[in-house]
């Protein structure tokens, strides 16, 4: 019996160390030492993940967004729209609408208004989304920058054109 636990116990500690070699991460680390055989690189080894895990978090935390930005518009826009971590049909019309003046497409605008709803949901504020909404690709500027062209007139022109060519050919077939 005694056998079979220290076989699993040394299969578990060589599956350890396998998974070790495995784990990915930005520190040029190849390989965890072991405490036991140098116990200054493993207390290296730890400072500098909580380095790393410091360093995450503080990028995290000051990511802020330009006011003029038109997803942070939109997801403050939602932000006021909603009730509790509800919104309304309504909103979520007008909001679409004005995430399409904006320039965000359709379904970009969807997800931040999920993003922001989740947030009110766990009573977490907007600022916490701003990493997140941040990675949603940004409109285009010159669509957002300017006013849609009216086709109207461009159409019924060529519509025109096509129209007096068609009586033309028809003319000639016939008189020919």
């Amino acid at each position: 019996m005694e056998v079979r636990q220290t076989e699993a116990a040394r299969a578990w500690r060589v599956h350890e160390d396998e998974m070790r070699t495995r784990a990915t991460s930005r520190l040029t680390v190849d390989r965890r030492p072991r405490a036991a055989l140098d116990t200054r690189a493993e207390r290296v080894f730890r400072q500098a993940v909580a380095h790393e895990v410091l360093l995450a978090r503080e990028t995290a935390r000051d990511r802020t967004f330009d006011p003029t930005d038109a997803r942070w518009q939109l997801a403050t826009e939602t932000q006021r729209a909603l009730q509790g971590a509800v919104l309304a049909f309504e909103d979520r019309r007008r909001l679409l609408a004005l995430a399409n003046r904006l320039g965000i497409r359709a379904f970009d605008a969807n997800l931040i208004l999920a993003l922001v709803q989740d947030r009110a949901r766990r009573g977490e504020p907007l600022e916490a989304a701003a990493a997140t909404i941040e990675m949603i690709p940004k409109p285009l500027e010159h669509v957002s920058g300017r006013k849609h062209r009216d086709w109207t007139p461009i159409w019924i022109a060529a519509l025109l054109v096509a129209m007096a060519v068609d009586a033309l050919l028809i003319a000639w077939m016939i008189f020919g």
